[in-house]
């Protein structure tokens, strides 16, 4: 797992130092999932919610496919966001969004926002 978090290091750092959200918006009181999401999560599942090429790579799911967010309950979600998953390339959210921006967050928040992606 450490060679996953050097990796995305390699890849989010820079783009964190470069992205023009506000940061003001990810450390509000309470964190904006929106601003997290494209901060980092955006790296391997896209801004739009299709896998990037890294993405791709590491066998991120197309949250824009009706067939697998119909596939995956809210609790599944939760759990694979909270556990991980049996995809060695994944790494579980909190502890990732912890490790990248310092801050603790309730995996719940993003919820939402993949739901926005099959609709």
């Amino acid at each position: 797992m450490k060679g996953f978090y050097r990796t995305l290091a390699v890849v989010a750092i820079p783009a964190i130092l470069s992205a023009s959200l506000s940061f003001t918006k990810v450390f509000a009181e309470e964190p904006d999932a929106n601003a997290i999401f494209a901060q980092l999560c955006a790296l391997c599942h896209g801004a739009d919610g299709k896998p990037t090429d890294q993405g791709k790579e590491f066998k991120s799911p197309d949250f824009t496919d009706k067939s697998w967010q119909a596939s995956k309950t809210d609790e599944q979600l939760i759990n694979s966001m909270t556990n991980g998953t049996d995809n060695p390339n994944y790494a579980p959210v909190a502890p990732f969004v912890k490790e990248m921006l310092g801050i603790d967050v309730d995996v719940k928040i993003f919820i939402p926002k993949v739901r926005s992606f099959g609709q």
